[in-house]
């Protein structure tokens, strides 16, 4: 289901990030203004859809998205293979990653691809299992932002969350002295 959304302004001089946690049915995002949360979701596609018509849409809707928010950066999860996942699943995962970081290539728009260890560490995710990890990242999102999210649009959010934090441009200070 594709949803229609409202601009939201974005000041003049701020860094605007896109968070994406990378899923072929149902991705979260989040953005932020200058490290601060002003939205996040989820994008669905459907699930009758061959393979290639997915990932077909989900890229109309990163273009529209970048286009519409005027995104500066884009922060893309990593694939991480995992041992239940199966061969099938990651090359789906890895197909979809290289056209999300075309779309964003076509558009002049920079990314980052967030290995899922590094934005969990960034964000101090704890737990043992994937669902205790996603239970934390839950948690974290509610105790920064008071805000009670699915486990995909809190992933993005952490997404979202290391990428502005890390990746946001650096003010250079000289000092003429």
């Amino acid at each position: 289901t594709s949803c229609l959304f409202k601009a939201i302004p974005k000041k003049k001089g701020s860094f605007r990030v896109l968070g994406l946690d990378q899923a072929t049915k149902v991705s979260g995002f989040s953005i932020y203004d200058d490290k601060k949360l002003i939205k996040y979701g989820t994008f669905c596609v459907q699930p009758d859809l061959d393979e290639i018509s997915r990932d077909h849409k989900i890229k109309e809707w990163l273009i529209s998205i970048i286009k519409i928010f005027d995104i500066d950066f884009v922060g893309i999860e990593g694939i991480q293979y995992q041992e239940k996942m199966g061969v099938t699943t990651f090359e789906t995962l890895a197909r979809l990653q290289g056209i999300l970081m075309e779309a964003c290539f076509d558009l002049g728009v920079s990314f980052k691809i967030a290995p899922t260890n590094t934005w969990r560490a960034h964000c101090g995710v704890k737990g043992r299992s994937r669902s205790d990890k996603k239970r934390s990242m839950r948690q974290l999102a509610k105790d920064w932002f008071d805000v009670s999210l699915t486990e995909d649009e809190a992933d993005a959010v952490g997404i979202g969350k290391y990428i502005s934090e890390t990746c946001s441009p650096k003010v250079e200070i000289f000092n003429w002295e």
